[in-house]
């Protein structure tokens, strides 16, 4: 572990960008047979104390402090250091060199987790299901992206996208888009998609079209105004709902369809809830709720959705699992 303190005392001359009075620590961890030399510039001047530190700030000097033992670090005054240098260091040492700039790649998904686990612990109040299932999918964005980058061998899903493209004329929502792989086979059908997860870190993996619009939001509470969607397709995301925001999502579906707007909803058969981790450790939990087809089928009239369809098939789910899924096909009436 290397602790880095750096920055400005309040001079607007000289290294350093702040122009503010500030104290902040980071800490970085190392792994085995990482040299936490690395993290000292050239010219640096090994100290014993915390006196160099004080009276740099005393003099309104800039500067960049390290250490990795107890009783000993080293200072360089005025530094003339690129920007982020202990962050750019600590990228090369973990041979990512190009994730340095915390601006570009914020790792939004271990910020929020931090946040989460920090709150737990100080209120000792469990996550809500939603939330948890959000930070499990930030928390491993980029394996579950690489996972369902494309679609399973045998899907139905690629010919579902196909006809739900060839039905509607106008803009396709997907609602829980994840890492965008449905979205971008809308989008190459011609289809205008807004692409909506409650991840953003799962959007950024998301590929870039010129047809895709990524959108940051809550399927039970859908950041659009009525009546502006032609079709929704929401594959694989209502099965991490409860009844009750299941039935609010559909309501939401209904409200921003236009008059004859048709959606195509998918959750995995059966009954009961089920909470797992994503890589199978002590990371957040992702839930599962388990729904039959007349469950489903109520719930879709309750949202004033009339039914055109409804079918299971099995399919492989992210886990490459195979499970029994209930589908439907829902039109909002003219």
């Amino acid at each position: 572990m290397v602790l880095v303190e750096h920055g400005s005392s309040g001079s607007r001359e000289g290294g350093g960008g702040s122009c503010v009075t500030h104290a902040h620590l980071h800490l970085f961890p190392l792994e085995h047979g990482m040299d936490p030399a690395s993290f000292v510039p050239p010219e640096s001047r090994r100290v014993t104390t915390s006196a160099g530190l004080a009276a740099a700030a005393a003099r309104h000097s800039n500067y960049y402090y390290c250490s990795w033992k107890q009783d000993e670090g080293y200072l360089l005054i005025d530094p003339k250091l690129p920007s982020q240098y202990a962050r750019r260091v600590w990228a090369g040492l973990l041979d990512e060199p190009d994730l340095w700039d915390w601006a570009a790649f914020p790792f939004l998904g271990n910020a929020r987790w931090t946040t989460a686990a920090l709150q737990k612990a100080r209120h000792a109040q469990p996550l809500g299901p939603m939330e948890e299932t959000v930070l499990a999918y930030d928390s491993a964005a980029e394996s579950y992206a690489r996972r369902t980058a494309s679609f399973a061998p045998g899907s139905a899903l690629p010919s579902e996208i196909d006809e739900l493209a060839d039905a509607v004329d106008g803009i396709v929502l997907d609602a829980g888009a994840g890492a965008g792989r449905d979205a971008l086979r809308f989008a190459q059908q011609g289809k205008h998609v807004l692409a909506l997860d409650a991840s953003g870190s799962l959007l950024s993996h998301a590929p870039v079209h010129d047809r895709t619009l990524p959108v940051l939001g809550d399927v039970r509470s859908l950041p659009l105004p009525a009546r502006c969607v032609a079709a929704v397709w929401c594959s694989a995301v209502l099965l991490h709902l409860p009844s009750e925001d299941f039935l609010r999502s559909l309501q939401e579906f209904h409200r921003v369809l236009r008059p004859g707007g048709v959606a195509q909803v998918s959750v995995k058969e059966g009954e009961g809830h089920v909470a797992l981790p994503m890589e199978g450790d002590g990371s957040p939990r992702r839930h599962f709720y388990f729904y039959r087809v007349d469950r489903l089928q109520s719930l879709a009239e309750k949202s004033g959705f009339e039914v055109l369809r409804t079918w299971s098939e099995d399919e492989l789910d992210s886990s490459s699992t195979v499970q029994r899924w209930i589908k439907a096909l829902l039109r909002k009436p003219a």
